[in-house]
């Protein structure tokens, strides 16, 4: 079964203070996370930023296995990243009111994370607004799609009414029909079309001001 993952962190949000201490942190990193922010590649980025981009990712690990896995339950300690390697330029500093990912995309955060015997990999980026991260089996995202789009209402109906559109006004510049958003027993969203299940999995998220979204096609689909 294929599977996707994704997450998104308002930076707006973050308590920076409350974020650098033990007591929280440690809810969140591994003892050997907590030893891998001391490398010196990762000293460039602010520690608030490094738990929460864990955080995020964490998150989208664990939206990617529960749809392998319905009684899985989130426990961010045992989500453990193994491996981060930053990219070239590593704070972007503009936030447009929308972006996607492409093929293309340097300025990416990518790694390893493993729970139990699953092994994924990640992308992430991060800008001066939001920390926003996707998941998937293989280290190739070539066919995973992936964005985030700002809102002007942070209320929760509005955040998810407005995760769902971008969702499928993306999905519509590569599937037609009539696509709708379904919600599976275990929470996840169910792409259908015409009253069919289209198995594109999708993954969904939102926090502040932001939405995001992430679904893996074929590969006979060039994404675009």
């Amino acid at each position: 079964m294929r599977s996707t993952g994704n997450d998104i962190v308002a930076l707006a949000l973050v308590n920076k203070q409350r974020t650098s201490q033990f007591r929280f942190y440690s809810k969140i990193l591994s003892v050997s996370e907590q030893k891998l922010y001391h490398q010196p590649e990762l000293q460039q980025l602010p520690f608030e930023n490094y738990v929460w981009l864990l955080w995020s990712v964490k998150e989208s690990a664990y939206k990617y296995l529960k749809r392998l896995d319905p009684t899985l339950i989130f426990s961010p300690t045992n989500i453990i990243i193994q491996h981060i390697v930053i990219p070239g330029l590593s704070f972007d500093e503009s936030v447009a009111a929308q972006w996607e990912s492409t093929c293309e995309d340097a300025g990416l955060y990518s790694g390893k994370v493993v729970h139990g015997p699953h092994t994924l990999y990640f992308r992430a980026k991060i800008n001066e607004a939001w920390i926003a991260s996707v998941v998937n089996d293989d280290e190739c995202f070539d066919h995973v799609c992936w964005g985030v789009k700002s809102i002007d209402n942070a209320g929760y109906k509005y955040q998810s009414l407005e995760a769902r559109l971008a969702l499928i006004n993306k999905l519509n510049g590569f599937l037609q029909g009539d696509l709708r958003i379904e919600k599976s027993s275990v929470g996840y969203p169910v792409i259908v079309n015409y009253d069919e299940e289209t198995g594109v999995p999708a993954s969904l998220a939102h926090d502040g001001y932001f939405v995001a979204y992430s679904f893996v096609l074929s590969s006979d689909i060039v994404l675009t």
